[in-house]
C-alpha cells in the first residue's frame, strides 16, 4: 500500500485547516496583536539562530509564535527567522502551514544536507531545484507521480543573491527522507543515479505544502556530512558547515527583503 492509504482524500475537504486553528488561538487571545511577517527564513540549526540573535537586531513575536518567530528589525519586521520547531517533514510542514495561515507568503528554507557526490564535500552549498519524495508528508498534499519543486522565481532570486556575494554553489535536487538512521548504501546509489546530489529531511514536504497553499518557497543547504564514498563522514560542527549556513542566511535575507523598507 502507498501513502496515503485512501487516495480519495485529494478530492475531499479536511476536517479543519490551519486557518481554523489560528482562528481558535486568536479567539483565545493567545495569538498577539502583532501582524505576521511577509516572509520567513526557516532554520533547523541552533547555531544559525544563535548567530542571528547575537549579530542582528531582532524582536520576538508575541503569544503563540513567541518562542519560534524572531522579527529582523532591519527589514522593518517584514522578514523573520523561525526556529525551535524540530526537524523532519512533519514538523516543518506543520510550522509552515501555521505560518501561512498567519499570513506569511514567502519562505526560504536554510538547513544542512548530506552529500551523495564526491565533488560536493562538506562546506559546499546546494541550491535546491527539486526533491525526490521518500517521506510521507508530501503525499497528503500532492499525488504520487507529481514532482516536488520549489518556486522557480524565488529560487532564481536566491541563486542570484548567492552569486552576487561571490558564493560558489551547486544547483540540483535532493533526496528527502524521514528516516535518517535508515539510509542504506543501495538507496544512496539509486537516488544518486536518479539525479539527487544531497539528502535531507524537509524539502519535499515544504515544496508540496507551498504548491498546495499557493505560496513561494526556495531552499538551500550547507553540506554537513557525506555519504559519497558509501561510508558516513560527519562534519556537522566544522567551521565550513557553520559558515555555509550563515552565508545562505545572508543571501536569503537579501532575497526576501530586496529593497528599502516601506
Amino acid at each position: 500500500m502507498g501513502v496515503p492509504l485512501d487516495a480519495r482524500k485529494y478530492g475531499a475537504e479536511a476536517f479543519f485547516t490551519p486557518s481554523d486553528f489560528i482562528g481558535y488561538i486568536r479567539g483565545l487571545g493567545r495569538l498577539g496583536p502583532r501582524p505576521a511577517p511577509e516572509a520567513v527564513i526557516l532554520s533547523y540549526q541552533r547555531s544559525l539562530l544563535d548567530y542571528v540573535e547575537s549579530s542582528r537586531s531582532v524582536s520576538r513575536a508575541e503569544g503563540y509564535f513567541g518562542h519560534q518567530v524572531s522579527f529582523l528589525e532591519e527589514t522593518d519586521c517584514r522578514v523573520a527567522i523561525v526556529g525551535h520547531f524540530g526537524v523532519g517533514s512533519p514538523a516543518a510542514a506543520v510550522m509552515m502551514e501555521e505560518l501561512i495561515a498567519w499570513g506569511v507568503k514567502r519562505f526560504v528554507s536554510v538547513g544542512t544536507a548530506g552529500s551523495l557526490l564526491s565533488d560536493l564535500p562538506p562546506g559546499s552549498l546546494l541550491l535546491c531545484d527539486g526533491a525526490l519524495r521518500d517521506e510521507g508528508t508530501s503525499y497528503h498534499y500532492l499525488p504520487e507521480g507529481q514532482k516536488a519543486s520549489p518556486s522557480p522565481e524565488l529560487t532564481e532570486r536566491l541563486g542570484s543573491a548567492l552569486a552576487k556575494r561571490g558564493l560558489a554553489h551547486t544547483r540540483g535536487s535532493t533526496w528527502t527522507t524521514d528516516a535518517i538512521y535508515r539510509e542504506t548504501v543501495g538507496e544512496v546509489v539509486r537516488f544518486r543515479d536518479e539525479g539527487a546530489k544531497v539528502v535531507e529531511m524537509e524539502a519535499a514536504a515544504l515544496f508540496a505544502v507551498a504548491a498546495f497553499r499557493g505560496v513561494q518557497i526556495a531552499a538551500c543547504f550547507s553540506v554537513s556530512d557525506t555519504l559519497a564514498e558509501l561510508v558516513w563522514r560527519p562534519e556537522f560542527h566544522a567551521e565550513t558547515t557553520e559558515e555555509g549556513l550563515v552565508r545562505i542566511f545572508e543571501s536569503a535575507l537579501e532575497t526576501l527583503n530586496p529593497g528599502p523598507a516601506r
